[in-house]
């Protein structure tokens, strides 16, 4: 085994030791050693337009019911004794503050069902599932990981479980340790491919009940039955503590632009919630930008204008914030990415792709500063998406700006101070942050569901938790079948 993984580790700071003393709180139907399942009506699916799509490619986990879980009836008999339970537990979507404590809650879950239960966690991530490389979660383990960020008990690699090859090797191991669930931990594309998985070994009569946990950083798995995602609150708070003090920064210095990215690729969830808490005076939405169709000049025009309407009120700086999925949401942006990927796809090298572009793909890629070319030409994320964390969008919207902001100079247009920017991407500095309390609530929650999840024989579903505004006293814990679950 790879020592940088399941070793216990030393807890570095006084902050991390005494967060790793913190005890998550938990909902009332979660603290007894059992809970009473409640099964609702049927599920389809939340857009009827994609229900026969849907019923067609699921044929044994569409139409589940929704499941609750609430504590057992006063004066229930004594709980029954229980078979011990085999299960194991990967992370497959990106690292998100709290997802150690999803482990730890299935974990303390599993040994009150049956303290001879085992939990086994997948070295590595997916790779870990597919080579059956595995690691028994005890106590001892857990010590130094209890409240803690990042993924690194278990780590993490490929974020899927989708090839024909991929799917076998998982339910191999699944059949070789003779697991009675799964539980994956991710977001978007990682409950997906627990939905199909799931599916996949009904037909192969395999007994391993496959449950997701939606954890991501991005926010992006919010529906009716999903209230958040884990790591959200986090990500949000450490962010706008960043962004605050830029902007502080900004009006103290008086003479320059920041323009900062946020994380966020499909979704703008982060950007707009850190806009809210540390009010900075431009947020440019991924989403809108789509709906409204603008061009890159049109945004570069907006900014422009922005900044020559400030300078009219003696002001000579300001605060930009920005998704790192805006680049795919301007139009022209977006189809081009989409021939690099086809090129990509097609194994063209790097070095000729320039030169295959379709005409205005290439006069659009030559307009470009070069920083700009050499990122979007960079190898794709192993869901074949572009490395948008990679791509400096901030710096390229100043660019643009600064050589606007040039010609107007010029122009006569405007005639105030000379247009200076700095440029800033907060990723990684939340990504790996301690979690709130929030979310070690939430996520330790959702790992005691999963717990009971696969214990009813679910498979095929997303443990849930509502009410989440709510003290937690308040919070109901359910389960909803993984092919009713929309994302925005």
């Amino acid at each position: 085994m790879n020592a940088d993984f399941g070793a216990p580790k030393e807890l570095a700071g006084g902050l991390q030791q005494r967060r790793a003393l913190y005890q998550p709180r938990l909902p009332p139907c979660l603290q007894g050693p059992t809970v009473r399942a409640e099964y609702g009506d049927a599920t389809t699916t939340i857009d009827p337009t994609c229900a026969q799509a849907v019923a067609q490619a699921f044929p044994h986990t569409f139409g589940q019911p929704l499941v609750s879980f609430v504590a057992p009836a006063a004066g229930a008999g004594a709980v029954e004794e229980r078979h011990p339970i085999r299960v194991g537990v990967v992370f497959s979507g990106r690292q998100s503050p709290g997802g150690h404590n999803v482990v730890w809650g299935l974990h303390d879950a599993l040994k009150a069902y049956n303290p001879q239960s085992l939990l086994y966690g997948f070295v590595g991530g997916t790779e870990g599932l597919f080579a059956n490389k595995t690691l028994e979660i005890t106590d001892d383990v857990l010590a130094s990981y209890k409240n803690q960020g990042g993924f690194d008990l278990l780590g993490r690699s490929i974020d899927q479980i989708r090839t024909t090859k991929q799917v076998n090797a998982a339910m191999t191991t699944c059949h070789s340790l003779n697991l009675d669930g799964l539980v994956i931990i991710g977001g978007v594309t990682s409950n997906s491919d627990a939905a199909q998985l799931a599916e996949t070994l009904i037909q192969n009569n395999c007994k391993t009940k496959v449950v997701g946990v939606p954890v991501s950083l991005n926010g992006d798995l919010k529906n009716q039955f999903v209230e958040t995602t884990v790591g959200f609150d986090t990500v949000c708070k450490v962010n706008s503590q960043l962004v605050s003090n830029v902007c502080l920064d900004a009006i103290s210095a008086g003479k320059y632009y920041y323009f900062v990215r946020l994380m966020g690729r499909k979704a703008s969830h982060v950007a707009f919630e850190c806009a809210l808490q540390s009010h900075p005076n431009m947020l440019i939405l991924g989403e809108e930008v789509a709906l409204s169709k603008l061009t890159l000049m049109e945004i570069i025009s907006k900014i422009c204008d922005g900044v020559q309407a400030r300078a009219e009120l003696g002001k000579y700086h300001g605060v930009l914030v920005i998704p790192e999925g805006l680049i795919e949401s301007i139009p022209e942006m977006y189809a081009l990415i989409q021939e690099i990927n086809i090129l990509h796809n097609s194994n063209v090298p790097v070095a000729e792709m320039s030169s295959q572009l379709s005409p205005w793909a290439a006069a659009l890629f030559q307009f470009l500063p070069p920083f700009i070319r050499r990122e979007l030409l960079l190898h794709q994320e192993s869901d074949n998406s572009a490395q948008l964390s990679q791509i400096d969008t901030e710096q390229l919207l100043a660019h643009l700006v600064e050589t606007e902001m040039i010609k107007r100079t010029k122009e006569g247009r405007y005639k105030g101070r000379k247009f200076s920017s700095v440029c800033h991407f907060f990723g990684y500095q939340a990504r790996g942050s301690t979690p709130s309390n929030f979310d070690c609530d939430y996520a330790y929650a959702l790992g005691r569901i999963s717990l009971h999840m696969i214990a009813v024989g679910l498979t095929g579903y997303m443990a849930t938790v509502a009410n989440l505004k709510d003290p937690v006293d308040k919070w109901r814990c359910a389960a909803a079948p993984l092919t009713v679950i929309r994302c925005h």
